[in-house]
């Protein structure tokens, strides 16, 4: 077994595509066949299912693939060690669009002037979406408000945001000032979508009372949610830090609600088998003494 067998297999069940994978690494569709075969001829079993159109990952190529990726990180973490000044750390950062906009680029700041060999990639979307690059080790750490607990992964609470009940100052119930829960409820409530860990801790806290939201706009993006709360379409119900700029400006107001205090905690996620690399090492520490 070979290296170059290795990252050969890594990046076709990476692309999903001998083509795609032969294109990447600048060789012909017959060679990576060929590297591929070897390699299962070496460990005496197949890892992907071939049909006439597409080579799908079997169970065996999946456990395979568990073992290889933390083999190669640090395969390449010994290389980068004596290449120190020629070679530059790569480190994929996951998160959704509101701890972007509010956790991850403080974090940025801070990490980047004294880290200037790592190249961050970032990818931004939901948390469903994020867990599944988790799981396919397309990303090395997630940001997000939760994700589902999974015994393959450990999750770090960094900080802790205070949600918001937000509208337009020209909304009916702005001139109010304060709600009950019972009649925020029945209020046309613009809502993350279902199964977010905002969405989950507003539904919960609805349920304590025995109550059901039933949103006017469901959206994955907070900026969305937002502009509709902006443009008198309802109550908004985010992080307050999202919404930092428009209370500032009076293009919303924060609504009170009694025994309705709502708080939602960043965590950062990784695989529990992640090898953490110096890199991997360097960013997490930025995360827990900015942020905790």
């Amino acid at each position: 077994m070979k290296i170059k067998q290795l990252y050969t297999f890594k990046t076709v069940c990476e692309e999903e595509s001998i083509t795609k994978a032969a294109e990447r690494l600048s060789t012909t569709q017959p060679a990576i066949s060929r590297t591929i075969s070897e390699l299962e001829e070496s460990l005496g079993t197949q890892l992907f299912d071939r049909t006439a159109r597409k080579i799908v990952l079997n169970e065996a190529g999946q456990l395979f693939l568990s073992k290889v990726i933390p083999l190669l990180e640090l395969y390449e973490d010994l290389q980068r060690g004596f290449q120190a000044d020629e070679v530059r750390y790569e480190l994929k950062i996951g998160a959704t669009p509101s701890v972007a906009a509010t956790v991850l680029f403080p974090i940025l700041e801070k990490f980047r002037p004294s880290h200037e060999k790592i190249q961050i990639r970032v990818f931004v979307d939901s948390e469903s979406e994020l867990e599944k690059q988790l799981i396919h080790r397309k990303i090395d750490m997630a940001l997000t408000e939760g994700m589902t607990d999974d015994e393959h992964f450990v999750k770090v609470p960094v900080s802790s945001q205070p949600l918001a009940i937000l509208c337009s100052p020209a909304f009916p119930a702005a001139s109010a000032g304060e709600l009950s829960v019972p009649e925020l409820a029945r209020q046309p409530l613009l809502l993350k979508e279902p199964g977010s860990m905002i969405r989950r801790i507003v539904d919960s806290a609805f349920l304590f009372y025995d109550l059901t939201a039933l949103p006017a706009w469901t959206s994955t993006s907070s900026a969305i949610l937002l502009k509709a709360a902006r443009e008198g379409m309802g109550i908004a119900i985010l992080s307050r830090a999202l919404a930092e700029a428009d209370l500032e400006a009076g293009t919303l107001t924060e609504l009170t609600v009694p025994d309705f205090n709502l708080d939602c905690t960043t965590h950062v996620t990784f695989l529990q088998d992640k090898y953490q690399t110096s890199a991997f090492q360097a960013f997490m520490n930025v995360i827990l003494f900015s942020l905790t």
